[in-house]
């Protein structure tokens, strides 16, 4: 092995007789420079092809299989897989994002997926371990649904409709569906005059498969979806409530900022809930 580094840092190896360039924008720059001290040349093929890198993986109908993500045998290319094989590389828990994704892919709408993207980016909600995300929503007092004053929002509760009878246009507001959005959003329509009659604030567990429209009159800060299960009261932020697993590991923030400041590129509410 031979190798010389140039004043940027760029490293330029030659090993059995093949040349390979590797910049500092490598996911394994670090790696492999230890290997160049160590005249390690045996790992260090491997840590410059990244596929390689990469293991095999299997969740449900979503595999990785040779540095490439595949959905039911069908090879997905998106910023949403880029940003999971990139936490794959750079040894970030990335199993909630798989599942996730075959979450998402399971929704029929391509417009419900897009706008999706563009809703968890705004506002970087959380996403559970089991591949869904959660949002808030204000019920009444008596965890009522603020619209119709009729559909129980009670801790535990699944709540849901006809996908069909969802509005799915993105351009209307105000319209049929079940909705839940950021804290923002909550908080623009919500009642609070400071007694036993405040409305409640609820945190809800969305399925992305369930997403129908992301509405663009709240700056895409709620959903329009055709279930939900409510899981909690909210008692403050949601800081650094991100992922937690059955056997209690945390996704820390940073890992979760990872994930999302990748997946797209890098604010009032209404008076109305279900109708």
């Amino acid at each position: 092995m031979n190798y010389i580094v140039s004043g940027n840092g760029t490293m330029t190896i030659v090993v059995d007789n093949q040349s390979y360039t590797i910049g500092y924008d490598h996911p394994n720059y670090l790696a492999i420079k230890e290997c160049v001290n160590n005249n390690d040349a045996e790992n260090i093929v491997t840590l410059m092809d990244i596929p390689a890198s990469i293991e095999d993986y299997a969740e449900g109908k979503v595999t990785v299989v040779n540095g490439v993500l595949r959905y039911e045998d069908e090879e997905i290319h998106n910023t949403l897989t880029e940003r999971i094989m990139s936490m794959m590389r750079d040894g970030f828990s990335f199993e909630p994002m798989v599942k996730f994704l075959a979450n998402v892919l399971e929704n029929h709408s391509n417009r419900a997926v897009q706008e999706l993207y563009t809703f968890l980016e705004n506002k970087n909600l959380p996403i559970t371990e089991d591949g869904c995300f959660l949002a808030y929503k204000a019920v009444t007092h008596d965890y009522k649904d603020k619209w119709t004053k009729q559909i129980d929002n009670s801790i535990g509760e699944t709540v849901g409709m006809q996908r069909r009878k969802v509005n799915d246009d993105c351009g209307i507001g105000c319209a049929d569906g079940l909705h839940c959005g950021a804290i923002e959003y909550v908080e623009g329509y919500s009642n609070c005059r400071g007694d036993e009659h405040d409305d409640k604030i609820v945190i809800v567990k969305v399925n992305p498969k369930d997403v129908v429209s992301v509405p663009t009159d709240s700056q895409c800060q709620k959903v329009r979806t055709c279930e939900y299960q409510v899981i909690a009261d909210y008692e403050g932020p949601l800081n650094n409530l991100v992922h937690k697993s059955e056997d209690g590991e945390e996704w820390t923030q940073d890992e979760f900022a990872h994930f999302m400041n990748g997946l797209m590129g890098s604010e009032d509410g209404e008076e109305y809930e279900e109708k």
